[in-house]
């Protein structure tokens, strides 16, 4: 369960960091392989863990629901039978954190329209809708068109995103922007900012 003992009257920012693959192993390379969700990305290996990390995201939806203190990392592949009743998900989530904690966030990233995977988009607006049925704010990455690696650190309260198939990190460029071309929708929370 999350640590519940913050004062409910702060909210924290969270960073979002656009990284190159070399970045991302460096990072990751520090975080305990048992808090890396891997395959077959269905709810079961989900990880609640100061720190954690997924990688391949394709046609999958990420989740990342953090405090400050811990997150809880699901990486939902829609072509597992197991991940079609949303329901299960939502009561996993239920189980594993406090939905009235006032100091939670959220962060998706995955999705693709594609009829190779029709349940992708599904997934991905089902996460949309438990969001906003909590009144969790979140930041969005939807549909973009590589493959990509995301990891939290609670310690520095910062997301990070990597593009496994292109180099999209430039030092002249906005992040910002960079995410807008990476993706069909990007949407930041208010409670967020994107970083160098």
């Amino acid at each position: 369960m999350f640590y519940t003992g913050m004062d409910n009257n702060i909210a924290f920012t969270s960073r979002i960091r656009l990284v190159s693959p070399e970045e991302f192993r460096n990072v990751t390379g520090k975080i305990s392989n048992k808090n890396f969700v891997a395959y077959p990305w269905t709810i079961k290996e989900s990880v609640l863990a100061e720190s954690a990390f997924t990688t391949d995201i394709f046609d999958c939806t990420v989740c990342g629901i953090t405090d400050g203190q811990k997150v809880l990392l699901n990486h939902i592949c829609p072509t597992m039978r197991e991940n079609k009743n949303f329901r299960t998900v939502a009561d996993f989530i239920k189980q594993k954190i406090d939905l009235t904690n006032e100091n939670l966030q959220g962060f998706l990233l995955g999705s693709k329209n594609n009829s190779a995977s029709p349940d992708s988009s599904l997934i991905f607006e089902n996460f949309v809708r438990f969001f906003k049925e909590h009144s969790i704010p979140f930041s969005q990455f939807r549909s973009g068109n590589g493959t990509y690696d995301v990891a939290y650190s609670s310690i520095k309260d910062e997301w990070i995103i990597s593009d496994k198939t292109a180099n999209s990190v430039s030092r002249q460029s906005d992040p910002f922007l960079i995410l807008k071309k990476l993706f069909d929708k990007t949407e930041i929370s208010e409670l967020d900012e994107v970083c160098r």
